[in-house]
């Protein structure tokens, strides 16, 4: 079985977390950001919503959430998971969803959001104990509550921020840590089902075509046979993983990339067609009925 390591985890501790990332903000000049920024460290960025919102679709990227301050609610198919401060939020592959966001008692919500490279994932596996694969949950997302391993991993990480060169030098080293950790957790099936030969992991690298070929004309039975599995096999996995069918997904990906380009500025003729759209009435349609709004009408930012 993974290690798991229970130690106590206090709120203090969290607010002290909390506190290590509002500074960076601060030495960014970013301390009313309302969005994403970058940190120092490859594949590591901070999130931060001043009002939090109601629920509405999302697309969620693959990797890590550290929750610092707040609350988000996440709706995938008829499931609600919650997440708040002193939580972590585990995806193991690109999901969209529908997520509603909570200040609490905090004034904004604030998280970390880590990255988990595949290298690096292949290799963190093979030092971790494995359970039986029919023991493992079959669901790709997981919350769960920070220990003080994961905590003390975070500490040193945001702390390294403010310190460019300290940044550069160990950053990378403590998101290995996290990883190792959350690979060692009760989460970690999340991740290390990646790393097999079986279906979680077949359905991972179709979901890697769709995401590098959004914008063309994907067809579902080539992208079946790429990964190795019969067409009505892999609708049928696809489905369990993603819970969505490939279709779906593919909609709700270019949905997603085409409103990140109209909040960056771009015309909304030539978001749609840059996402694969050959008729703009279609893509105004079908992303109204997705987000309950018009394009035009969309003026804010995602965060994670």
């Amino acid at each position: 079985m993974p290690i798991s390591t229970k130690a106590p985890f206090s709120s203090s501790d969290i607010q002290c977390l909390a506190a290590l990332a509002c500074e960076f903000l601060l030495a960014q000049g970013k301390s009313h950001l309302n969005g994403v920024i970058k940190t120092p460290v490859d594949g590591v960025r901070l999130f931060r919503d001043p009002t939090g919102c109601k629920k509405q679709p999302l697309l969620y990227q693959s990797g890590i959430i550290i929750m610092l301050k707040g609350s988000k609610r996440l709706y995938i198919d008829s499931r609600e998971i919650v997440y708040k401060k002193g939580d972590y939020l585990v995806l193991g592959v690109p999901l969209p969803a529908e997520c509603a966001a909570f200040t609490d008692d905090d004034d904004c919500i604030l998280g970390l959001v880590v990255d988990v490279p595949p290298s690096l994932l292949v290799e963190l596996t093979q030092l971790t104990p494995r359970e039986a694969s029919s023991a493992r949950p079959t669901f790709t997302v997981s919350q769960q509550s920070l220990d003080t391993t994961i905590a003390d991993a975070t500490h040193r990480l945001l702390a390294s921020f403010t310190n460019k060169n300290k940044a550069l030098a160990l950053g990378a080293s403590y998101v290995r840590e996290i990883i190792y950790h959350v690979l060692n957790g009760p989460a970690g099936y999340v991740l290390s089902g990646l790393t097999e030969n079986g279906h979680y992991a077949r359905v991972a690298k179709a979901l890697h075509i769709i995401h590098e070929k959004y914008a063309t004309s994907l067809n579902v039975e080539q992208i079946a046979r790429d990964v190795n599995m019969s067409p009505s096999g892999f609708h049928r996995v696809f489905r369990e993983v993603v819970l969505d069918t490939p279709i779906q997904y593919i909609k709700k990906v270019r949905l997603a990339k085409a409103r990140e380009r109209i909040n960056g500025g771009e015309r909304v003729s030539e978001a749609a067609e840059a996402v694969g759209y050959k008729s703009v009435s279609q893509f105004s349609r079908e992303f109204k009925r997705y987000y309950q709004f018009t394009p035009l009408q969309d003026k804010s930012s995602e965060i994670a």
